[in-house]
């Protein structure tokens, strides 16, 4: 071999170590690349050296993936994930590591399955399913699937949405809409309850005023004692529900027979004729029950105003009272209109009715049976109902912890009406008819004469007089009469702060209102021969 042939064959040597250095270092710098290890590369070009940016590129992009509330993911046509947010390893309950380089299928449940495939194959395409996490659990989610191109090459990309806060929403914002729809058909059917009786009583003091028959006025004046019979249970009823609502609703527990309780209250409605259009039967067995024998009945009428309520003419209400196990069962059926399966777990709900019309002569305010639920849950009891369907008759049974018969205890007798002695009682009441009324009912039952005279012997004040309330008037005449007379307030408000106030003023009795003239008469019997305690 001559000398320049040996010159060459060292030149080409030269040559490939160098184009292999080259080599090792352009792999190791796509190495960085890759890595992120790199942040800019500097080239020298036509123009000098130029500086490009990778990673600080990249980054800000990548930022705010990883700080998305919702899940990213990356995907291959058949649905292999490339690449998943720290969000979507999140919902699912996984690891990015445990996640990529897998099938996405696994984190979507089974029935969303067709639907995440046939978006995959399409390229693009949203629907609401949901995300199946590592532990089994379903997340109500929203899938958005989009396509995108980088370096040429095609990769699908999914946004999951978790669904499960505006789930909430949704049904916070129905359940808002249903109780105003629910509030706005109350407050109708409210105003269709109270025209009906005051129509009637606005009627019979008419015919009172122009009557010439006492047959006519006797009717006039039955119409007027029933009707307001009538609104005095509907205020009673929205009372006792608000009471229960908060909470304030007690009890004053004693030994009491169902049975003989169902009896009572059947008694009551065969006597005031509600029951002439109906055929009761009650078979009511002796059950001891440790209860609010004045709660009790309200129970046990509420259950019975209903179904007289939904019951056509003619038709039958069976009661029964039994004892099974350790509880007393307590069951009214009726052959009325039934209940729907769609109202049947909601019937207990405040407000809540069936379909009706204002026109339609039954239905109530939609308060009664949640009533009886507060009232039965209070006893430590539960209730339930039952219906086969419209027209096929509804069942309402209460259960309640029952005693043993060596509980039973005599009950307390019933006090008679007081005969009152001739005394002076001053009546304080802002509303002139309510004033005039009890002057009347006082003086027509015992012939006391009432007027504002110095130092009567009773004075009932009503608290909620205008520009000055009743304890105030109460505290300035105890300063000047002493115990010189007794105090009594009359008040649309019960609770036990509300009578506590009425004490603390220097009142000696509190009356709720409407008062109950068996009460009131009482009251001023125990007035007749004391003093202030």
């Amino acid at each position: 071999m001559t000398a320049p042939d040996m010159a060459d064959d060292a030149m080409d040597t030269e040559r490939i170590k160098k184009l292999q250095r080259e080599l090792e270092e352009a792999q190791e710098t796509l190495r960085a690349i890759r890595q992120g290890e790199v942040d800019a590369l500097v080239v020298d070009g036509p123009h000098g050296p130029q500086l490009f940016t990778l990673k600080t590129a990249e980054q800000p992009y990548r930022m705010l993936v990883e700080q998305m509330q919702e899940g990213a993911v990356t995907l291959t046509r058949e649905g292999d994930v490339l690449y998943c947010n720290r969000r979507f390893a999140e919902l699912v309950g996984a690891t990015t590591e445990s996640i990529v380089g897998g099938a996405l299928a696994p984190f979507v449940a089974e029935t969303d399955r067709p639907l995440l495939a046939a978006a995959l194959r399409a390229g693009r395409g949203k629907y609401e399913g949901h995300a199946l996490t590592a532990d089994g659990r379903q997340v109500p989610a929203l899938f958005s699937v989009g396509t995108f191109v980088a370096d040429g090459v095609e990769s699908l990309c999914l946004v999951v949405t978790d669904l499960v806060e505006l789930i909430r929403t949704r049904a916070a914002r129905a359940e808002a809409e249903a109780a105003s729809q629910a509030k706005d058909q109350f407050l109708a059917m409210l105003g269709h309850e109270l025209r009906n009786p005051l129509g009637a009583i606005s009627s019979a003091v008419t015919v009172l005023g122009q009557s010439s028959t006492p047959d006519h006025d006797r009717r006039a004046r039955e119409v007027i004692a029933h009707q307001t019979e009538h609104l005095s249970r509907l205020v009673a009823d929205l009372l006792d529900v608000t009471r229960g609502t908060l909470g304030k609703i007690e009890l004053v527990r004693t030994t009491i027979d169902v049975g003989a309780a169902v009896r009572r209250c059947v008694a009551t409605l065969v006597s005031s004729a509600k029951l002439a259009q109906h055929v009761v039967a009650v078979d009511a067995e002796p059950v001891l029950v440790e209860a609010d024998g004045v709660r009790l009945e309200q129970i046990v009428m509420n259950l019975l105003s209903n179904s007289l309520k939904f019951t056509p003419r003619g038709g039958a209400i069976r009661v029964s009272v039994r004892r099974e196990r350790d509880e007393a069962v307590l069951r009214v059926a009726d052959e009325g209109a039934g209940i729907t399966p769609g109202l049947l777990p909601s019937v207990f709900e405040l407000f809540v009715q069936g379909e009706r019309n204002l026109d339609r002569p039954t239905g109530g305010l939609g308060v009664g049976l949640s009533l009886v639920r507060r009232l039965v849950e209070l006893h430590g009891g539960r209730v339930e109902a039952a219906s086969a369907g419209p027209g096929k008759g509804s069942v309402f049974t209460v259960r309640l912890p029952a005693l043993g018969d060596a509980a039973r205890t005599p009950a307390p007798p019933v006090e008679p009406l007081v005969q009152l002695p001739r005394t002076r009682i001053l009546v304080v009441e802002d509303n002139a008819d309510n004033r005039e009324m009890m002057r009347i009912l006082l003086e027509g039952v015992s012939g006391v004469e009432l007027a504002v005279r110095l130092e009567p012997a009773v004075i009932l004040i009503d608290i909620g007089l205008p520009g000055i309330d009743g304890y105030q008037v109460a505290r300035e005449i105890r300063a000047k009469l002493r115990d010189r007379v007794r105090l009594i307030a009359l008040s649309g408000y019960g609770q036990p702060k509300d009578k506590k106030l009425a004490f603390d003023a220097g009142f000696d009795d509190h009356l709720l209102k409407p008062v109950d003239p068996a009460r009131l008469l009482s009251v001023l019997g125990a007035a007749g021969g004391t003093t202030r305690r």
